[in-house]
Formats: structure tokens, sequence, C-alpha cells
């Protein structure tokens, strides 16, 4: 009889199975390990929706004299709505396989397949990311990782050892070649975790076939603000687009309005750059060249108010995020060549993105059943199925539920590289 790990392997159990499984799910996730783990214990059930409370924000103030702060809750619904399975009969023969060979013929395509979906979600959440550079259909090169650095630094990115970059194969390939025969042999020595290249310009960086290339809206014209009043908020009135096009930005562009410049959220100074919006939803102009978009970050150049559960009404001014509003006639720019589609890679601090794993209840009838975790890890999977006494054979089902979510945005940076 086989052996597994010195042991002679008798039939091959559902929790033995379960935990390959769970193993081979762990091994394959590149990005599920760079992003915040810590929300498991948050959620009963799938299917839960809860909010999340961000840190209060304060300014501070001058002078003797007491300004008192409002504390105003920001919160951001995450929900567990996701599920990926996949399903596989054996026969009982098929049991009595070693569990390596078990492993080889059923397990790893299906969990390999699922590990790249529940990667893909979070690299879907990492196209929300505003703040941008690169020259989109360029290569990039090192020194574009040693901008991005300095430009997520001017916005307060912290700097703690939590700094990630997840690059595409071509781009990766570019770097690698670029630093062969330099002093850098973190970069170029074997990957210790999958995908993982080694240290550059102070974020750990990896590479993925899973991150997203971006195709920019079909654009056109000579866009410009459209505002009576100078505009806040996450939905921008413009016009002078090309009349009457589908698809004239996409959700995942980036834009520019002349004279609204980013500011470090420390000390409420520009840091001379403009602010870039990411459009969160698909736009089409009308006949007469309108059109209004939804961004991200919403505008609130410190003069905002809001109101609180007494409907008092509270200023908003600590979370000031750009120079000033979007005057009227505001030229916009948007990032790209219409209709080009372009290579992303993307830096992020561990806290930007959370994801959570859930346990699926299992049900009280399956004769075949089993639910593992990993406690280091925080992943989760459970296997179900039924026995077919006619065929001897196991109809089995493996799942896994998760939610994944972009909590802080503003910790993340997109570089623009070639064409796809």
């Amino acid at each position: 009889m086989p052996a597994v790990n010195g042991t002679a392997n008798l039939l091959l159990t559902d929790d033995v199975i379960a935990k390959e499984a769970l193993r081979l799910l762990k091994n394959n996730l590149v990005m599920a390990p760079l992003v915040y783990r810590n929300l498991e214990s948050t959620f009963a059930k799938v299917g839960d929706t809860i909010s999340l409370k961000k840190p209060f924000r304060t300014k501070t103030a001058s002078g003797r004299t007491l300004v008192k702060q409002p504390m105003v809750d920001q919160t951001v619904a995450f929900a567990i709505d996701k599920q990926e399975h996949f399903g596989l009969e054996v026969t009982v023969r098929d049991r009595s396989l070693s569990l390596e060979q078990f492993s080889e013929r059923y397990l790893k395509s299906g969990i390999v397949q699922i590990a790249n979906v529940v990667d893909r979600s979070i690299a879907l959440e990492l196209k929300k990311a505003f703040f941008s550079s690169g020259t989109p259909g360029t290569a990039n090169v090192v020194k574009d990782y040693l901008y991005a650095k300095a430009y997520q630094s001017n916005v307060s990115v912290p700097d703690d050892g939590n700094r990630r970059a997840v690059l595409n194969l071509l781009d990766a390939a570019e770097i690698s070649s670029e630093l062969v025969g330099k002093f850098n042999p973190d970069l170029v020595k074997g990957a210790i975790q999958k995908g993982y290249m080694g240290p550059l310009a102070g974020y750990d960086v990896f590479e993925t076939q899973n991150v997203y290339t971006h195709t920019v809206g079909a654009h056109g014209g000579t866009p410009l603000a459209d505002g009576v009043t100078a505009q806040t908020g996450a939905s921008i009135l413009t016009n002078g687009w090309t009349a009457s096009v589908t698809g004239l930005l996409k959700a995942g562009d980036v834009i520019t309005f002349a004279g609204v410049y980013e500011i470090n959220p420390q000390n409420y100074a520009s840091t001379g750059r403009l602010q870039h919006f990411v459009v969160t939803a698909d736009v089409n102009s009308t006949a007469g060249g309108a059109a209004t978009i939804a961004i991200s970050p919403s505008i609130n150049d410190g003069t905002l108010t809001g109101v609180d559960g007494d409907g008092n009404s509270i200023s908003l001014a600590a979370y000031q995020n750009v120079s000033a509003p979007i005057a009227n006639d505001s030229a916009i720019t948007v990032m790209g060549v219409a209709s080009t589609t372009y290579r992303q890679n993307y830096l992020f601090h561990k806290d930007s993105i959370g994801l959570a794993v859930a346990n699926l209840e299992l049900p009280q009838s399956a004769t075949i059943k089993s639910r593992v975790s990993d406690p280091d890890s925080g992943l989760s999977l459970s296997m179900t199925g039924a026995y077919d006494i006619s065929n001897q054979s196991e109809i089995t089902r493996i799942d896994v539920i998760w939610g994944v979510h972009a909590i802080y945005p503003e910790l993340m940076h997109r570089i623009w590289s070639d064409e796809a």
C-alpha cells in the first residue's frame, strides 16, 4: 500500500482530502496574503454585510482658543458575497490512491482555478485606485517605481514595511531584465512565496497573471466641467465631449481637472500634482455632448459639511482631499488614448484592501462533509457530497466563500505601462 509521510495510506478520509485541498489553495494564492485579513471573526454567516468603521480624522487648530473637532463616522460596507466551487466524481477505488496521486489527479486543477478567481477578485478592487503615474504606452522602468514611491509618500501612505507591488508578467520581465547584472540578489533569486520577485523601491514585489489590463473609453471632443458654480462631491457635470458616444468613459478610467490638486492629508498642503480621479461607472455622452461622471474620491475642498445623528450640521474639513473644487469650464484630461488597452501595475499598502473568507454551513443530510480552516492564513473551504450506490462513486463539491473590498483606496497607486 502506498505510504504518505511514512504512514501506510489505507483509505483517504474526507478530512484528509479537504486538508490537502486547503494546502493547495494556500500555496497557489499570490494576492490573498498581501492584503488585510483580520475580518473573519466579524462575520457570522455567508451573505452577511457589515459596516466597517474607519478611524476618525481630526484637524488641528492654532492658538490658545479651543476649536472642537467633530467626530464623524466614516464607514465602508463589506459583504461576504463571492463563492467558487468545483465538482468531482470519484470511485471508492480512487480513495485508495496515495494522497499525492489523488491530489494531482483530482484536486490540483480545480483548486488552482479557485485560487485564480480569488486573486482576480482582489485585483479587480485595485482598479479602484485613483492615484496614478507612468506614461500610457511606455513600458515601465525601475525609475517609475522610485517616483511612485515618492508620490505615495507625498500623500502619507504609511512606509511601515507593508507596501506591496503586483506586476503583470510582461512588466515583471522588463523590470527583471533591467536589473540583470546589477546588485540586487533578492530580486533575481528564486521565489520564497508564490510569485515573489523580491524587494524594489521599498515594496515587496510580486508578479501575477491576474493583474487586469485596462481599456480606455472612446472619449473625444474638448471636455470641460459644466457647473454653474464650483463642483464638489462624487458626481460631476461636464460638457464638450463628442456627441452620442456609448462608452465615452469606462469604469477604471483616470481623469484630472485643471486647477484641482492633490494634497497631503497630514498638512493639507498641495503636493503640486493634479489630483487623479477614477471613473466608477461607465459613461455615455448625450446628443449635446454632455455627460455626468461618477468619480472617486468624492471631492472635498475642506468646506463641506455633513449632518450628525441629531440633525446638526458638522464640518468635514478634516477629510479634505483636494486643493480646490472644480471650477466651471475646467479642462478635463483623460489618461491614455481613446479605446486603447494598456497594461497596469499596482502599488498598495496592505491595509488598502480587506479579504474575509467565511465558513460555509455544512448540510446535515450530506453523507460527505468536511470543513477545514487554516489559522495562519485565515483560509477556509468546505467539501460536501453524496454517495451514488449504483455506480459506487462519490459526487463531491469543494467550495470557497469570501468577500473583498477596497477599504482605503487612497493607499493604492497604479502605474500605467505599455499597450497590451
